[in-house]
C-alpha cells in the first residue's frame, strides 16, 4: 500500500531542496493516487493550459511517481499514461527559484528517452514561472481546482481539505502580489496619516454650519479623532461622557483610510475616501430602519446629490452586512477631491468648503430636524 509518511521519510536533508517542497510534492502525489476526481480535475487544468492540446482527461490509467532519476537530476513528479507514449514531468517550487538550466536538464533527458513529454511547473507565484516549460501553474490554481469538486464521501473531502490546509499554512493561497508602482510611492504613503490629521486640525476653528444651528444641537469636537480607520472631526449632540447621549446622532466629517471597521471596503477601490458619516449610539441601531424620517432623509439627500457628480450617498442599512453604528455615508475618492490641487493650503480650503456644503445639504433636508429630534428622544428614553 502506498504510504505518505513512508515516502516522506525517504528524503535526506539537502541544501538544494527545501523540506517543505518535498513534503508538498509527496502529499500532492499521494492525493492524486488516492483521489481519481482530483487527478481528473488537475489533468483538465493542465490540458486547458497546453498550447498544443492533448486529451489528457480522456486517458484512462495514469501512473504517478516522485523523484524519478533522470541521469542524476530528479524532477519532483512524473505522470505516465498507460497505452500512451506521453510523460508529464513536474517541478514544484514553494518559495525558491529554479536552478540554472533545471528545466532544460529535464527536457534533454525526456527528449532522449520518451517519445512525447510535457514539462509542468507549479510555483507559489507567477513571477517564478521561468525557463522553458510547457505549462506553468500556481499552487492556488491547484487548490481552486480541488475546491471545485463536490465530495462524494467524508474521507475524500477530508483528504482534499488537509492538502489545501497544507498549502494555506505555507502561505501559498490568497497571495497578494506587491505592485511595483506602489513601491515608488511607499515613503509618501507613510506620510498620509499625518497629512490628513493636519487637514483636520486646520479646520477645528472654522465656524462650521452644523455648529450654528439653533439650540446648539451639534457641538464640534475640540480635537481631531483618529480611530476606527477614520481621521476627522465629530459633531456630537451632547458633551456628556455617555456615548448614548453624544451619538444621537453624531456627524463625522473627514477621511476614511481603512474601511474594515465601517464595513465600507467596496466604497474604496481607489483608496481613502473623504466622507460625512452619520453615527448613532447602540440603543438606536434597531430603530433607524423603522424610523420614517430616516427613509425620507435618505430620499431627500439622494435628490440633492443628483445634480453633481463628485459626492455619492450610501445607505448602509440596505446592505446585507453593515456596521449599525454608521448607517449613512456621503463620500468621494480623496484622489478626485484633490486631483487639481498643488498645496496643503489649497487642500485644507477644499476640505472645509466641501464639508461645509455637505452639512448644508444635510440640514436643508426637511426630514433632518425631525430625524434628529426622534433619535434624541429615543436615546433619552433608553438611557
Amino acid at each position: 500500500m502506498d504510504s505518505l509518511l513512508v515516502n516522506v521519510s525517504k528524503y535526506a536533508s539537502s541544501d538544494k531542496k527545501a523540506p517543505i517542497e518535498n513534503f508538498i510534492t509527496e502529499a500532492f502525489a499521494w492525493l492524486l493516487k488516492n483521489d481519481i476526481e482530483v487527478t481528473q480535475k488537475v489533468l483538465n487544468l493542465i490540458e486547458h493550459k497546453l498550447a498544443h492540446k492533448v486529451p489528457l482527461s480522456e486517458f484512462e490509467k495514469v501512473e504517478i511517481d516522485t523523484q524519478v532519476n533522470f541521469s542524476g537530476v530528479y524532477p519532483d513528479m512524473m505522470l505516465t499514461f498507460e497505452h500512451h507514449d506521453l510523460h508529464l514531468v513536474f517541478e514544484h517550487k514553494v518559495w525558491s527559484e529554479l536552478h540554472e538550466n533545471q528545466l532544460d536538464n529535464y527536457r534533454n533527458y525526456a527528449t532522449t528517452n520518451f517519445k512525447d513529454h510535457r514539462i509542468v511547473l507549479i510555483t507559489a507565484i507567477s513571477s517564478q514561472h521561468q525557463q522553458d516549460y510547457d505549462v506553468a501553474l500556481c499552487w492556488s490554481e491547484i487548490a481552486d481546482a480541488i475546491k471545485s469538486i463536490k465530495a462524494s464521501e467524508d474521507k475524500t473531502q477530508w483528504l482534499r481539505e488537509e492538502f489545501i490546509a497544507l498549502l494555506k499554512d505555507n502561505g501559498l493561497l490568497d497571495i497578494t502580489p506587491i505592485n511595483p508602482l506602489v513601491l515608488s510611492y511607499y515613503k509618501e504613503a507613510l506620510l498620509l496619516d499625518g497629512q490628513l490629521l493636519n487637514i483636520g486640525r486646520a479646520s477645528l476653528n472654522r465656524n462650521w454650519y452644523l455648529s450654528t444651528l439653533e439650540d446648539q444641537f451639534f457641538i464640534c469636537s475640540d480635537k481631531v479623532r483618529n480611530a476606527w480607520g477614520r481621521i476627522g472631526i465629530e459633531f456630537i449632540t451632547s458633551t456628556s461622557l455617555s456615548e448614548e447621549a453624544a451619538w444621537a446622532p453624531a456627524i463625522f466629517c473627514g477621511f476614511i483610510k481603512d474601511g474594515s471597521d465601517h464595513l465600507v471596503e467596496e466604497l474604496m477601490p481607489r483608496g481613502p475616501i473623504a466622507a460625512l458619516v452619520m453615527s448613532i449610539s447602540s440603543s438606536l441601531h434597531k430603530q433607524v430602519r423603522h424610523e420614517l424620517s430616516y427613509s425620507s432623509l435618505v430620499e431627500e439627500l439622494s435628490s440633492k446629490l443628483r445634480n453633481q457628480s463628485l459626492w455619492k450617498l450610501s445607505d448602509r442599512t440596505k446592505e446585507k452586512e453593515y456596521n449599525p453604528w454608521h448607517p449613512l455615508i456621503i463620500y468621494c475618492d480623496v484622489s478626485k477631491l484633490y486631483e487639481n490641487t498643488n498645496s496643503t493650503i489649497e487642500q485644507e480650503q477644499i476640505f472645509e468648503e466641501h464639508m461645509d456644503q455637505l452639512q448644508r445639504w444635510l440640514v436643508e433636508c426637511p426630514s433632518f430636524e425631525s430625524f434628529c429630534k426622534a433619535m434624541k428622544t429615543k436615546s433619552e428614553i433608553s438611557s
